[in-house]
């Protein structure tokens, strides 16, 4: 896996580390950028109203996930499970 520098962009598909699950979503360590942390909100988990997000996501699972937004000034990065279909998880 290559390693990049700087955030990613939007739309693109970043593997990573589930770090933290909490009840409003999961943190993210981006395995392909060294330092930077995502966050899956709890509707960008799967499709559906989630009774409980840990049916769906839970510590130290890698993912594949879809960048959705960037804040650069924040560091905030916003992930998307749902948003990735099985053939784009396979490639990546």
């Amino acid at each position: 896996m290559v390693k990049k520098t700087g955030y990613p962009e939007e739309g693109e598909l970043v593997v990573g580390t589930v770090k933290n699950v909490q009840g409003f979503g999961a943190f993210v360590t981006l395995e392909e950028y060294p330092g930077k942390e995502g966050f899956i909100h709890i509707a960008e988990v799967a499709p559906g109203w989630i009774k409980r997000i840990r049916d769906h996501v839970r510590e130290s699972q890698r993912v594949v996930c879809k960048v959705m937004h960037v804040d650069e000034t924040k560091g905030h990065i916003d992930l998307s499970l749902k948003r990735v279909n099985e053939h784009q998880r396979r490639d990546k």
